[in-house]
């Protein structure tokens, strides 16, 4: 048995299988098996969710492989939760055996957050193994109002370990919090990383586009507050429709956006100019922070970069922004990724 971290001490030990598996629940567990008729399981990731006391004890949930389709809400509650997919290797995303899904537009779900297949409105969570998808797809094609997420993730100190996430627009939505997502493969086409006052960390990751669009859309507002993302070991990569040269590396939501690319692998996804306006008619880009350091690929660091954006130190790179600099600390992230 492995101690995970800090935070995973306390949410609780995790059966691991020579160090790279998890294929049965620790001691404790709420245990999750659609496969199961046991009076002891649960069909429903959400039910396990609602059987959770709401004290600050740590809970971890263990769900055995199998397509589990709704959506599940973590809301609220005081404790550290840990949710683990079964695998036999928690550093591949492709191992991951377990598939949340769900199909819901956020027209119709009245808000982005609510369409969300999971909705993570707690402190200290952790999410291992799991690949989340909502199929809504591009809702009637590019330029349709398509908002339809796999994750909503708001609360402080959550991390997101060898997850996958699936959509085409707005795939993951930070609302607001310190978030970590490391040996990740995150998906979509349109802003399909986006929130304003979400600080997020993204390591050791794929970013994979579907079509022709934009990675980011934050929208940090004003100096009043920080909001930011920084993207450290990332690899671009373009899937189904997306063509090469296609791909902006972000645009402004609100004029304070501040996105950071470092030590990463652009391929020739990225269009040249690498960062674009919100619109022609409102450009948002008089007071955005767009930095980049260290990438490599076709796509990386030319002088056609738009002038918005900017090549930033070692210093700035790996001091400013490391991991205890962009989310104020780090002890509470599992040591084993990144």
């Amino acid at each position: 048995m492995k101690v995970l971290s800090l935070l995973s001490v306390l949410a609780s030990a995790i059966t691991v299988v020579n160090g790279l598996g998890v294929t049965r629940p620790p001691t404790g567990a709420v245990v999750v098996d659609i496969n199961s008729n046991s009076d002891t399981t649960y069909k429903s990731i959400q039910e396990a969710v609602w059987s959770l006391p709401n004290d600050t004890s740590s809970q971890t949930i263990f769900i055995y492989p199998g397509t589990y389709r709704g959506q599940v809400i973590l809301l609220g509650r005081p404790g550290p939760t840990t949710f683990q997919g079964y695998t036999k290797d928690i550093h591949d995303q492709k191992s991951n055996t377990v598939l949340l899904t769900n199909s819901l537009v956020a027209s119709v779900a009245g808000s982005n957050s609510k369409s969300a297949t999971l909705q993570i409105y707690s402190n200290d969570t952790n999410v291992y193994n799991l690949d989340i998808e909502n199929t809504y797809g591009t809702g009637g094609g590019r330029g349709a109002q398509a908002q339809a997420l796999a994750l909503s993730q708001a609360g402080q100190r959550n991390g997101y370990y060898g997850v996958g996430f699936f959509s085409y627009q707005d795939t993951v939505y930070t609302v607001n919090g310190t978030s970590y997502f490391s040996n990740t493969y995150i998906q979509g086409a349109v802003d399909y990383i986006f929130g304003m006052k979400g600080v997020a960390y993204f390591c050791n990751s794929i970013l994979a586009s579907s079509s022709r669009g934009f990675i980011t859309a934050q929208g940090r507002e004003s100096t009043a507050y920080f909001g930011a993302y920084v993207f450290d070991n990332i690899k671009l990569i373009t899937v189904m429709n997306a063509t090469d040269n296609s791909m902006y590396l972000g645009r402004p939501w609100r004029n304070h956006s501040t996105v950071v690319y470092k030590n990463s692998d652009f391929g020739n996804v990225v269009n040249l100019r690498g960062w674009t306006n919100w619109t022609p008619t409102d450009p948002r880009t008089d007071t955005v922070y767009y930095g980049e350091y260290n990438n490599r690929g076709a796509s990386a660091w030319n002088p056609a970069r738009a002038n918005f954006s900017k090549l930033i130190s070692k210093e700035e790179a790996e001091g400013q922004w490391s991991i205890k600099g962009t989310l104020g600390s780090d002890n509470w992230i599992d040591k084993r990724f990144c």
